[in-house]
């Protein structure tokens, strides 16, 4: 049976790590896009629907480039999310190929 510290270590490790990629920091682009397509995939999870989108992202010094992200998206938001809307979206500099998509508050 592993001990307390062993527990802590690793629900650190997992879940600093994960939320260290998850939260915008200075070291991401903030940038706007605009969904082109989205379909529901069917899975969902508590008040979550599971999504994947297909997003043009405008890159803060011009121009522009496609991505195509899956995410939850709560229930009470999904209707935020149509072909033509317009989201905050977060991405590494240099690396293109994974985009994290805001979800507006649904109040």
């Amino acid at each position: 049976m592993p001990t307390l510290p062993t527990l802590v270590f690793f629900s650190f490790l997992f879940g600093g790590t994960a939320a260290v990629l998850l939260v915008p920091t200075t070291a991401m682009v903030r940038s706007r896009g605009v969904i082109v397509g989205l379909r529901l995939t069917g899975d969902f999870c508590a008040d979550c629907h599971e999504v994947e989108l297909d997003i043009m992202v405008t890159r803060p010094d011009g121009g522009q480039f496609a991505a195509r992200e899956t995410t939850m998206i709560p229930e009470a938001s999904l209707a935020s999310f149509t072909p033509g809307s317009i989201v905050d979206t977060y991405y590494r500099p240099g690396d293109e190929s994974s985009v994290a998509v805001a979800a507006p508050d649904p109040r």
